[in-house]
């Protein structure tokens, strides 16, 4: 999870949510981690000291894909950390950031890239919250600065809630 997605989650109060989503394990590499700042501190210690959140090592980094796929694409740090750790090994991406989601996309493909959005989609799916729930969370992530697109309620679940 890159950190913009990290931080739009913890802003809204969610992080706990979807962490209890079944199948999915949450890992943050150390950028991301430095990048969510204080502000996100003690959600992301309390997750991981809870076990619903791992953190990668830096030696799950490979340092050149790392410098190459900065110096190529010019993204984040943590958005740049979460892509070479996903090309060397099976994980997924979730990123809220559009640019950094288009290049991950052509890097690991579309089924391994997402964003919070489809993440609370995916909590309404598991019967975790209900459609009504996760549009009041995706406002909260926007007004707390998250530039994410506001989506219609429909788009979490049709007709229900």
């Amino acid at each position: 999870m890159d950190s913009c997605s990290v931080i739009n989650v913890v802003h809204a109060g969610a992080l706990e949510l979807i962490c209890s989503l079944p199948e999915i394990e949450w890992w943050l590499p150390p950028m991301v981690v430095n990048e969510c700042g204080t502000s996100c501190a003690g959600s992301i210690l309390e997750a991981h000291e809870s076990g619903q959140l791992h953190f990668c090592n830096d030696d799950q980094v490979n340092s050149e894909h790392y410098v190459d796929l900065l110096l190529t694409h010019s993204l984040g740090e943590g958005e740049t950390e979460c892509m070479a750790i996903a090309l060397g090994a099976d994980f997924a991406i979730c990123c809220d950031d559009r640019r950094a989601r288009r290049v991950a996309v052509a890097l690991i493909g579309d089924d391994r890239v997402f964003g919070t959005i489809r993440v609370l989609r995916w909590c309404v799916e598991a019967q975790l919250i209900a459609c009504g729930q996760a549009k009041t969370l995706l406002t909260q992530m926007r007004a707390r600065g998250g530039y994410l697109p506001d989506m219609a309620q429909e788009f979490f679940c049709s007709g229900e809630d």
